[in-house]
């Protein structure tokens, strides 16, 4: 496969999840740790790629959280033809692997919470954006105020070949953080990172962290997937200027 859609959510519980892709022996080019406060309101929904190398990779979802905080979780492929179905973190195999949902197939009526209307009007990270964006150096830090009409963003982080640290947060009002994704790839440019995040209600704010040192910058895009019912297509301005896409 060239690529993997991951899709994690929750009946309304914290999500707080470590995944990887593991590439041979001892390599693990991808990892990530994300964290959700609802997963329902904000499920995990994340493209990462496989670049085809003549041998298969292995993706780990590890649910870190408590076990009354159990998730489902499911993996697509993007550019194969193989599928994988979802398995909640209890054990339990659900019917995650659908073939007819926006988000490419995860939110199956069995065993999601999620069916094709709820997800109605949204799309997958079906590639990562091949905008420029913006460049974030090393140890820095760059915020995107969201228009009040935008309900899902993309976001895609890219480097030239050198590692990715990343650390990007979906802020509320005042210090209210109610999303966090950790990533690390071992090269930004054949694995890059995209992922979508709802963003329903009220003035929120995409900030993106260069946690690696200042030789290894990346780019940034932040773009809406998803507006509110009944938006009229004027920016607020009142909430940080107008969305771009960076």
């Amino acid at each position: 496969r060239d690529s993997s859609h991951v899709f994690l959510e929750s009946d309304g519980r914290p999500i707080d999840v470590e995944f990887g892709v593991w590439d041979g022996p001892n390599n693990t080019p991808t990892k990530m740790k994300v964290y959700s406060e609802d997963g329902r309101l904000r499920p995990i929904n994340i493209l990462t790629a496989n670049p085809q190398r003549g041998r298969g990779n292995t993706l780990s979802v590890k649910n870190t959280g408590p076990m009354e905080f159990p998730i489902n979780a499911g993996v697509n492929s993007v550019g194969g033809g193989m599928s994988a179905g979802g398995m909640s973190a209890g054990g339990q195999r659900g019917g995650l692997a659908g073939s007819e949902s926006a988000y490419g197939g995860l939110a199956g009526n069995e065993g999601a919470y999620m069916d094709e209307r709820d997800l109605n009007g949204f799309t997958h990270p079906s590639s990562p954006s091949m905008k420029r964006g913006q460049t974030v150096q090393g140890e820095s830090l760059r915020t995107f105020p969201l228009d009040y009409s935008v309900e899902a963003v993309q976001v895609t982080i890219t480097t030239d070949g050198n590692p990715m640290n990343a650390k990007v947060e979906l802020w509320g009002t005042s210090s209210h953080i109610k999303q966090v994704a950790e990533v690390y790839n071992d090269n930004g440019l054949t694995r890059p990172f995209a992922a979508i995040i709802d963003v329903p209600g009220g003035s929120n704010t995409i900030a993106v962290y260069n946690t690696g040192p200042i030789v290894d910058p990346f780019r940034v895009v932040v773009e809406p997937v998803a507006r509110m019912d009944g938006w009229d297509g004027k920016e607020d301005q009142s909430v940080g200027g107008h969305l771009a896409p960076w």
